[in-house]
């Protein structure tokens, strides 16, 4: 069910723009094989996109002993068949003697020698899952099990068929379940009849198998051949199987990470459209910014294609938001490079500022309009690009 629910539609938080890095910033957590690790002597921290940590306690906690030469400023992790140094300050580091190179080399602070987790991890024959939403590493061991590994990675696949066929009830016949189906099959056909994407799965990571649960990383991608517009879009996901009957089953998938597959160059080229339809575009999507940045929830929704459904809960959500981040939004540019008589994908650029520093943050979006029966063009959704902070 993972790509339907990722394609179909709007949720409530679609429309906020994702909050800047400098306007939240939570203590990064590290579990391993689902056990939370504890830092005693120092915490996990952020630095040239990798995240580094105490290495006595990593190592020690993915089965190695540990090594430490003061006088060198070297670490060394022993296992029965591994052997991984890393240096401070260096960016080589070795595995079993060969040389590796470090994205980020370890470093030495307040008398804690900190090292890159994910090569630490990697090297002792793990996966690290970075999640940027929690500020959080999941670690998981690699296990030797030849025939579920086959049998997930074809289960995998055969999923992926049946998406690009469009066959919902060979869909769900792979996915874990607890009630009726029925509904949920009907929905996916009413996905089908609206939009015609294409999944190709790029890789399948089998984390870990345990007993009867498997956790399984997929880089998939999606392009759009027609039917009504989404963003082409790798996505990354991490999958919960589960075994029932000795049968391997599609417990749940969460979206770790998306990029949309759109170019600036794509963006800022110019769709063809009438005058008035550019021009109420273009008033629609100052009115929403003008709402956001007044902190006019009303107006805010005035601009969106929700309903009364699910405005109460936009309102509660919209509330919060507002709540706790106090931010203001200057639009740049925007381009119409998608139309058609009733739809709209529209290229944004933007500055997003915080009201109590110097700290701005420039990204770019694509929203998605669509136009009503009365000629109304509303935002349905939005997917963000790209960012830059700057001071």
């Amino acid at each position: 069910m993972k790509k339907f629910l990722s394609f179909m539609g709007i949720s409530l938080l679609a429309l906020m723009l994702a909050v800047p890095a400098f306007a939240a910033d939570k203590p990064i957590t590290v579990n391993i094989n689902g056990s939370n690790v504890a830092f005693t002597a120092g915490s996990p921290y952020l630095k040239n996109n990798s995240v580094l940590v105490p290495f006595r306690v990593i190592f020690e906690k993915l089965g190695m002993k540990v090594l430490w030469d003061a006088k060198t400023g070297t670490v060394t992790g022993t296992s029965s068949n591994l052997e991984v140094t890393l240096k401070i300050g260096s960016n080589r580091a070795t595995v079993n003697g060969l040389v590796k190179k470090l994205a980020t080399a370890p470093v030495s602070s307040q008398g804690t020698t900190y090292i890159p987790l994910r090569f630490v991890a990697e090297a002792t024959g793990g996966s690290a899952i970075w999640d940027k939403t929690s500020r959080s590493v999941t670690i998981l061991t690699s296990v030797d099990t030849a025939k579920d590994e086959k049998e997930i990675t074809d289960l995998i696949h055969l999923s992926n068929e049946y998406l690009n066929s469009e066959n919902a009830a060979g869909y769900y016949s792979l996915v874990a379940y607890h009630s009726d189906q029925t509904e949920s099959i009907d929905n996916m056909k009413e996905y089908f009849k609206s939009y015609d994407m294409v999944n190709t799965i790029e890789s399948v990571d089998i984390l870990s198998i345990q007993g009867n649960e498997a956790i399984v990383h997929t880089v998939e991608k999606s392009v759009r051949k027609g039917g009504r517009y989404l963003p082409d879009a790798q996505v990354e996901y991490l999958n919960t199987l589960v075994r029932k009957n000795g049968v391997w089953k599609i417990e749940s998938s969460e979206s770790q990470d998306s990029t949309v597959l759109l170019t600036p160059e794509q963006g800022k080229t110019a769709a063809v459209l009438p005058d008035h339809d550019a021009a109420a575009i273009k008033d629609s999507l100052s009115k929403y910014y003008a709402a956001r940045n007044a902190k006019d929830i009303d107006g805010l929704i005035a601009q969106t294609t929700y309903g009364k459904d699910h405005e109460a809960a936009l309102k509660e959500n919209l509330t919060e938001y507002f709540k706790g981040y106090n931010l203001v939004y200057t639009l740049n540019s925007s381009n119409v490079f998608y139309y058609s008589a009733d739809e709209a994908a529209v290229y944004v650029e933007y500055t997003i500022k915080e009201a109590d520093s110097a700290e701005s943050q420039t990204q770019s979006s694509v929203y998605v309009f669509s136009k009503s029966s009365g000629g109304l063009w509303t935002v349905d959704d939005s997917y963000l690009m790209g960012s830059n902070t700057s001071n």
